[in-house]
This record gives structure tokens, C-alpha cells and sequence, in this order.
């Protein structure tokens, strides 16, 4: 299993809920091909958010050169774990 850090910044983004943005229409097509359909303030909310959030994220990108530039990024113990479930894994392209 992967582990990620407990001090990744951005993740709990207060400022995520201010300002909202007007939201964008979602598409017709989909909802009427699955029948499915949610309509709640929370879902709407969500959206407002998402919409808000920037598409890069100059924390997260100051956060990534960091571990880019880390010899001990990834963990060592987290690739011989990759490695180990790569090699077992049923190859799916015969």
C-alpha cells in the first residue's frame, strides 16, 4: 500500500469554500445515458469548490521540485513493494 506523507500541504485547503464562482452547467447527455442524478447543496458545493481550485497549484509544484531533487524519494521499501506486486501481476496484453 502506498503511504503519503502526513505533511502534504494543500490537501486541506480552507480557502477552497470562498468566492464561489458562478458553476458550470453539468452535461445533459450523461445524466439522461445512466438515469443517474444528484442534486444536493453539497454536491453543489463540491462543485463550486472544484471549479475554484486552481489547475496548478504553486505549493504542490514547490512541493514536488523538493522530492524530484530527494535521493530518499520514494522510500526504498515503497519500490521494492511496486516491484514485487509489478512482477506478480497477470500480464493482461497476451
Amino acid at each position: 500500500m502506498i503511504q503519503f506523507p502526513s505533511h502534504l500541504s494543500g490537501l486541506n485547503r480552507t480557502d477552497a469554500f470562498s468566492n464561489p464562482p458562478a458553476p458550470k452547467a453539468p452535461a445533459q447527455n450523461n445524466q439522461a445515458a445512466t438515469g443517474d442524478r444528484l442534486s444536493s447543496p453539497s454536491t453543489e458545493s463540491l462543485r463550486q469548490a472544484l471549479a475554484r481550485t486552481s489547475e496548478i497549484r504553486p505549493e504542490v509544484v514547490a512541493r514536488g521540485k523538493a522530492l524530484a531533487v530527494d535521493v530518499n524519494y520514494p522510500p526504498r521499501q515503497l519500490i521494492e513493494s511496486l516491484s514485487k506486486l509489478m512482477l506478480e501481476s497477470k500480464d493482461l496484453s497476451a
